[in-house]
């Protein structure tokens, strides 16, 4: 009799090679395609050199930000945090926000890394937590602002499915504020809610484990209700933590903006501000690593009214080289660190096992 073997498909790899190969596809239609950099190189267009530069800064101004509040909230309740410390951790959740789908390997590995490097995970992820939240409110506010400020200007370039991603977008901002409020400051009817769910979930078979999945759930939202309680407590550092990531968040959307000047484009500076509010707010909805594809068609979309045919696919080649490519090369060494890290960490336990 035959035995029957289950065919294990290596679903991970092939997702990750299908990744890697629309990247490079990607970059290559934009360097060589009709009206790409190639052709942008060989035509009379100067591209100034000074303004790219700025693009660069600022988006380096935006992860040097990134890590300086993370060094904030960890500051609070570990005394020997450093500088050094949160740059680590900072690039590390920057290198797997970029890798992974959705930016969900960010966060476990700065916890993971600030733990090796002597941090309670405790401390981490509540530290994480509140960065969080900082983030996601400010975002939410900055995306709202865009919405009802330009939503005319906008509109007129939107075909029918991107009218849809915007509404989409926009409630799902709405949303998540809606979502963070609760769960910071209504715990109880926030574990009602997520609690039925899960029940009308697990009577379909589409949630295994209930009480396990209540049980984690509701540490979850212990330690979210706790450490909005406790971000709350300190006014100084409420003020200026949300002060900083509304910085940052600016220095982000703020590289658009400079590669237009670089073009020579005399742009608005609200209005690219909006745009790129728009592209994030659209390109977030694809849980692909760095929304690849979803996030050069939005920025081709709406920022079509300031670049021209000949120069679109290389302003979104220089972008994307700026916010992502470049962003995984300037943190892929600290990734690496961890994981080499991580791999004489698991030596030390097999040899103490042993």
């Amino acid at each position: 009799m035959e035995n029957n073997k289950k065919l294990n498909i290596p679903w991970g790899l092939i997702f990750n090679i299908t990744i890697m190969g629309l990247t490079i596809f990607l970059m290559l239609y934009f360097v060589f395609s009709e009206g790409g950099f190639i052709d942008l190189m060989e035509s009379e267009q100067k591209i100034s050199i000074k303004w790219t530069l700025i693009a660069v800064g600022v988006h380096l101004l935006n992860i040097a930000l990134d890590s300086l509040i993370i060094f904030l909230f960890l500051k609070q309740s570990v005394k020997s945090m450093t500088i050094k410390k949160a740059v680590t951790a900072g690039l590390t959740g920057q290198f797997f926000c970029a890798v992974t789908p959705g930016a969900s390997g960010g966060q476990p590995m700065q916890i993971l890394t600030l733990s090796r490097m002597g941090i309670r995970p405790a401390n981490a992820t509540s530290a994480l937590i509140q960065k969080f939240l900082v983030w996601q409110f400010t975002l939410a506010a900055y995306c709202i602002v865009a919405v009802v400020a330009r939503f005319s200007f906008f509109s007129q370039y939107l075909n029918p499915a991107m009218w849809t991603f915007s509404i989409i977008g926009f409630l799902t901002q709405v949303g998540m504020i809606v979502v963070l409020l609760l769960a910071s400051f209504c715990k109880p009817l926030t574990t009602k809610v997520i609690f039925f769910f899960l029940t009308i979930g697990a009577k379909i078979r589409l949630v295994k484990d209930l009480e396990n999945k209540k049980k984690s759930i509701d540490e979850t939202l212990t330690s979210f209700h706790d450490s909005n309680k406790e971000l709350n407590k300190n006014k100084g550092l409420l003020v200026l933590v949300y002060s900083i990531t509304a910085v940052q968040m600016t220095a982000f959307f703020l590289v658009p903006y400079c590669i237009g000047r670089s073009f020579g484009i005399n742009c608005g500076l609200f209005d690219m501000l909006c745009a790129q509010a728009y592209v994030n707010m659209i390109s977030s909805l694809v849980p692909l690593p760095g929304g690849s594809g979803a996030a050069e068609y939005c920025f081709s979309v709406f920022f079509s009214s300031y670049f021209t045919a000949e120069t679109i696919k290389s302003a979104i080649l220089i972008w994307r080289t700026i916010t992502y490519y470049g962003t995984i090369a300037i943190s892929a060494p600290f990734a690496r660190m961890r994981k080499k890290q991580a791999m004489e960490d698991q030596k030390k336990k097999s040899a103490s096992e042993a």
